[in-house]
């Protein structure tokens, strides 16, 4: 079923760009300019660890992304960081500061 916004959006003949909608996430992100500094993989550990421009630390299972799980050492040591995460075009895969930060939310409110 699609939304009414949706329906409405799609049936308008507005030539003007759409704008991004940002919420705090973004917003926090924006004025702090975080951005991902680092990234290192413990796999022994089953441990990713994700260190932004602030000095701040997030940590994670590498078994919670199955496709860094199963890459080898070196297409997870070719990544390119954005001002929007974290990327690795060898496997193409991506994981967002926006997300990392959500979870990181998720986990004190729990």
């Amino acid at each position: 079923m699609i939304s009414k916004e949706l329906t409405a959006l799609l049936a308008s003949n507005d030539d003007d760009e759409i704008s991004p909608k940002f919420d705090e996430f973004d917003k926090i992100i924006m004025d702090n300019h975080l951005k991902i500094q680092r990234f290192v993989f413990f796999r022994e550990l089953d441990l990713v660890i994700f260190v932004l421009n602030n000095r701040r630390i997030i940590q994670r299972p590498l078994s919670l992304y199955p496709i860094l799980e199963h890459s080898n050492e070196h297409e997870l040591n070719q990544y390119q960081v954005s001002d929007y995460g974290i990327h690795w075009s060898g496997i193409d895969a991506d994981l967002s500061l926006r997300g990392l930060l959500l979870e990181e939310t998720v986990k004190l409110a729990v």
